[in-house]
Formats: structure tokens, C-alpha cells, sequence
């Protein structure tokens, strides 16, 4: 079976892994933002922590994307359309970059306020 190249599908696989990166995190920031409201240090421990996993999933999910998205367009340069933007759905990685190292700065900032 030959290989078929869609781009529109590959563009939307792109924003949809955008989508649930910003979902995640956003999961994540709620957590830990939550976890004040319980009683038992324990389970405050235990949200904090699966928040905490979670925001690594979503800077894991952003990198992905950004990554697999970048793959993509250096290597059918020369197949795409010519009504397909390739510089302007280029940029789409720098978002995901960019968010991901924001998280990662949130995510830094709460463990260092952990710790002290």
C-alpha cells in the first residue's frame, strides 16, 4: 500500500496535541492550586504529586508535538502544495516550544517553593 500524504491531517494531529498539552496543564495547575483544601497531609501530598505528573505529561505532549510537527514539515519539503503556508504552520512549533518552557518554569517554581 503506497504512502499517502495528507498535510491537513498531520496540521490537525498537531493543534489537537497543542489542545490536550494546554488541557493538561491546566488539569495539573488546578490540582496543585486544590490540594490546600484537604484536611490530611497525605492527601495533600498525594494531589500535589499526581499534579506534578501530570504537568510533566503535558511538557512531555508539547515537546512531542512540536517535535513530530518540526519532522514533518523538513522532510516533505518539496511534496506539499503550494497553497499550504509552510512558514506560518511552522511557527505553531515555536507555540508549543514556548508553552512547554513556561510550564516547565511553573513547574520549577513550585518545586523550589516545596523545598524552602
Amino acid at each position: 500500500m503506497p504512502f499517502s500524504n495528507n498535510p491537513q491531517a498531520v496540521y490537525n494531529g498537531m493543534l489537537s496535541g497543542q489542545r490536550q498539552m494546554f488541557l493538561s496543564s491546566s488539569l495539573a495547575l488546578a490540582m496543585i492550586g486544590f490540594s490546600h483544601n484537604f484536611k490530611k497531609q497525605s492527601i495533600i501530598w498525594l494531589v500535589k504529586i499526581i499534579g506534578m505528573l501530570i504537568l510533566i505529561l503535558s511538557i512531555f505532549i508539547g515537546l512531542r508535538t512540536a517535535s513530530d510537527f518540526d519532522y514533518y514539515l523538513n522532510n516533505v519539503k518539496g511534496t506539499l502544495p503550494e497553497y499550504i503556508p509552510l512558514e506560518s504552520w511552522r511557527k505553531w512549533t515555536y507555540v508549543s516550544y514556548t508553552y512547554s518552557v513556561f510550564i516547565m518554569l511553573i513547574g520549577l517554581l513550585f518545586f523550589i517553593r516545596q523545598i524552602l
